[in-house]
């Protein structure tokens, strides 16, 4: 029960920074949107897993190049592929809250992520590490605290829905653009692609030393699915890029150095929870359990941005039943991650 509540702990530190990292964006100067983009990724798919990996998964003696040397093609390129796919799914999302609305878009695609996490993490387990890991699966308890996690998303997602007709106006909510179809069927695609992350968690298991420290062994899949997510930004930023126009951004030398700064902060922040993310799966003590940490991770980043919204005042003026609603969705969320403490692994 402490080591899991110790991974909760870690993930949800994690996630808080992560969350804060939205705060001083709106302070980036004369930039467009994919152009910092672009400069952050930097930050968070290609500086930061590669200090981490050289730095703590790499054990003193070895070169970087011996962590991947004995791996499998296919185990590398995997968590590369997973990487790219995972970068792209940011496009689904905004396209599944532009067509249910932000509050009910973002409730139903985080479901859909998690549920699709575990699901295929477990497929792919079965299908390609069945003959190494036959003792990998999922337990019942996972099942018990998921479907509660669940709940807990639909009970926010339909405060949320609430919160948009009771706060914004017919203009500001323009129920034309409204599409359920649309909105469910990329929330479906996006919540696939999202669950990449945990399914590359799973084709990079074994890519480490065997001196690395237990809490760093997820650092170097980590490293490699980042390589990937990296390449699927910079393609989607330079394609904005090219159809707004907007390549002058990067020589603006005048802005430089406070949007540098920005991209650095908030790329530090961003990356503070993927990082977290695989260690606190170090503490997790079966696989189950382990599986179960990117429930934390999603639960971890819906609550806290739920926090700023709160703090910035966006649920201003909702009414008691909506309060009523919210506030059972996050004892559903916060419920269905800290049961798994004291619930036999069966």
């Amino acid at each position: 029960m402490e080591a899991y509540l110790t991974a909760v702990g870690i993930i949800f530190l994690g996630t808080l920074l992560q969350s804060s990292s939205y705060v001083p964006i709106s302070m980036v100067q004369e930039w467009s949107w994919e152009s910092f983009s672009f400069v952050r990724g930097i930050i968070i798919y290609m500086f930061w897993p590669l200090w981490a990996a050289s730095k703590l998964a790499l054990p003193p003696g070895y070169l970087f190049y011996e962590m991947f040397d004995e791996v499998p093609v296919f185990q590398l390129s995997s968590t590369i592929v997973l990487g790219v796919i995972w970068g792209a799914a940011d496009l689904l999302y905004e396209k599944s809250m532009y067509y249910m609305g932000a509050s009910r878009g973002k409730a139903f695609s985080m479901a859909m992520t998690g549920l699709f996490g575990i699901v295929l993490s477990v497929l792919v387990m079965r299908g390609f590490f069945y003959h190494t890991h036959p003792e990998w699966g999922i337990s019942v308890s996972v099942v018990l605290c998921m479907v509660i996690a669940l709940a807990g998303y639909w009970y926010i997602g339909k405060a949320g829905d609430r919160k948009d007709r009771e706060i914004l106006s017919e203009q500001d909510d323009d129920r034309r653009q409204f599409d359920k179809k649309k909105g469910i069927t990329f929330a479906l695609l996006g919540g696939v692609m999202g669950a990449c992350l945990n399914i590359a968690m799973v084709t990079g298991e074994g890519i480490f030393l065997p001196e690395t420290l237990v809490a760093y062994r997820w650092l170097p899949a980590l490293f490699l699915f980042s390589i990937g997510a990296f390449a699927s930004n910079t393609v989607i930023c330079i394609i904005q890029n090219i159809r707004n126009h907007s390549f002058s951004d990067y020589s603006q030398v005048g802005v430089w150095k406070m949007n540098f700064i920005i991209c650095a902060v908030t790329g530090s922040t961003e990356f503070a929870a993927l990082f977290a993310f695989c260690v606190g799966r170090a503490f997790m003590k079966t696989t189950p359990l382990t599986l179960f940490a990117f429930i934390i991770l999603l639960v971890g980043q819906y609550l806290f941005s739920l926090m700023w919204e709160l703090i910035v005042n966006e649920w201003h003026g909702i009414s008691r039943k909506t309060v009523k609603w919210m506030v059972t969705g996050i004892l559903l969320l916060l419920a269905g991650i800290l049961l798994p403490a004291f619930l036999p692994a069966i």
